[in-house]
């Protein structure tokens, strides 16, 4: 049988060195994103305050969504190697520009800036494990790459602690950065440079820029309306993802669309629930920075440990992936709820760090018992095909998951940092937010058990 795009053959040497270079810009992205997290506090005392959480995280969340949805039209028109290379030297000048910075705007400049280069790299990439590994070796390079958060969620916020303390968040920044630009040279080098076959689809930058301009809306600082502002900009964003993933997706019943829409809403509940840990243990329960840092480890340790597992063990059957999915879903609402608790009783300082890190283990040990599954009903083409290519469902994966992220991070962190004008006591908001959570929990629930429906 002749190969197949889906099943490239290609030399094994060349495989190994992908691999190798996957997994290790996996983990040093894993480090830096546990960086940004841990620092996140330091540097708004540092540049002015709470109220750039949510900024800041627009500023991270919008312009990866003016890139996302040319990442299909990318893959067709340009050779694979060469857009690798070109977005990891953009993201350097604006991981540089962040460590530099002498005032929130330039800081909020360069995390535009690097954004811009993220969302164009993550669909660069899974094209690259799509494209450039036999399928038969993709279910365990997903769990390859879960596994790499074993080393990244440790070392992460150790090594963002210890930066931060000696020479200052500035430095944590971009210390890893020559390692990150190695990897992905390494990368560059053994993806099949040309381009991917397909005919190659219009961009659809009207939504393209309506998810951005929802993203933005999140953070508005417009006082008493910011509550309208956030429900407005959710709303445009759930808007555009209808249009630009595959038909019907958000509400479909069975099948890789109903997939892709349980990933958006898993995304959300654990994003929400994780990205804000340290401003939830530093900001409102009072936690010194080696606390919080424990804690901010904690949901990428249970993840990349449970997904090391699941990625071994894969769900291929729907009964099997059903029961996988439900466990997960309760390990979500659990994980949230136990965070909510433990805000309501923070006035008992013993419990406060207990509490988070049970919550947040739960967190990431829901996320990890699930993640690899859900990756490979996302990206497996079904029999009969739907007419998915790997280039587009390469696309709507990280579309899916971007959304997800973005959607609760950003309004979590403006609700943090503000309150929406509404609830003033740090530790009350914590509270509402992580019930509001259990509630997305839910949602992601019924939409796994409709993934789990493969066929009609």
């Amino acid at each position: 049988m002749a190969p197949t795009p889906a099943d490239p053959v290609r030399p094994r040497r060349a495989i190994a060195a992908l691999t190798a270079s996957l997994l290790t810009i996996e983990l040093l992205a894993g480090v830096q994103t546990y960086v940004t997290q841990t620092v996140l506090p330091l540097l708004a005392a540092d540049l002015g305050g709470a109220h750039l959480y949510g900024p800041l995280d627009a500023a991270a969340q919008a312009p990866t969504f003016l890139m996302l949805p040319a990442g299909a039209w990318l893959l067709v028109r340009f050779r694979t190697d060469r857009l690798l290379l070109w977005f990891t030297a953009l993201a350097v000048v604006g991981s540089a520009t962040c460590a530099l910075a002498p005032s929130a705007g330039v800081l909020l400049a360069g995390t535009a800036v690097r954004a811009v280069a993220g969302g164009a790299l993550a669909t660069v990439s899974m094209g690259a494990i799509v494209r450039g590994l036999p399928a038969r070796h993709r279910q365990l390079v997903l769990a390859g790459l879960s596994g790499t958060w074993v080393v990244s969620s440790l070392l992460g916020p150790l090594y963002a602690v210890a930066v931060a303390q000696h020479l200052g968040w500035r430095w944590a920044l971009v210390l890893h950065l020559p390692l990150l630009v190695a990897a992905r040279a390494v990368a560059a080098r053994c993806v099949p440079s040309e381009p991917a076959a397909g005919a190659g689809e219009r961009v659809p930058w009207g939504w393209a820029v309506v998810l951005a301009a929802g993203s933005l809306t999140l953070a508005l600082p417009v006082g008493p309306w910011s509550a309208l502002a956030v429900a407005v900009g959710a709303a445009l964003m759930l808007r555009a993802a209808a249009a630009l993933l595959p038909a019907g997706a958000l509400r479909a019943r069975r099948g890789r669309p109903a997939a892709l829409s349980a990933l958006l809403a898993v995304a959300s509940a654990y994003f929400g629930a994780t990205a804000v840990l340290s401003v939830v243990g530093h900001d409102a329960l009072g936690l010194a920075p080696h606390a919080y840092g424990l804690v901010v480890a904690v949901p990428g340790l249970a993840w990349a440990v449970c997904g090391l597992w699941t990625g071994a063990h894969p769900a291929l059957d729907d009964a099997r992936f059903r029961r996988r999915g439900a466990r997960a879903a309760w390990g979500l609402v659990a994980g949230a709820a136990v965070v909510a608790v433990t805000g309501a009783l923070a006035d008992r300082p013993a419990l406060v760090l207990a509490g988070l890190l049970v919550g947040a283990a739960l967190l990431g040990g829901g996320m990890g018992s699930l993640y690899p599954d859900l990756l490979g009903r996302c990206l497996a083409r079904p029999d009969p095909d739907d007419g998915l290519s790997d280039a587009r469902a390469a696309t709507a994966v990280v579309l899916a998951e971007a959304v997800g992220l973005a959607l609760a991070t950003t309004a979590a962190f403006t609700w943090l940092g503000s309150g929406l004008g509404l609830v003033h006591e740090p530790r009350t908001r914590v509270v509402v937010l992580y019930a509001a959570l259990v509630a997305v929990a839910l949602v992601a629930a019924r939409r796994l058990a409709a993934a789990a429906r493969s066929r009609p």
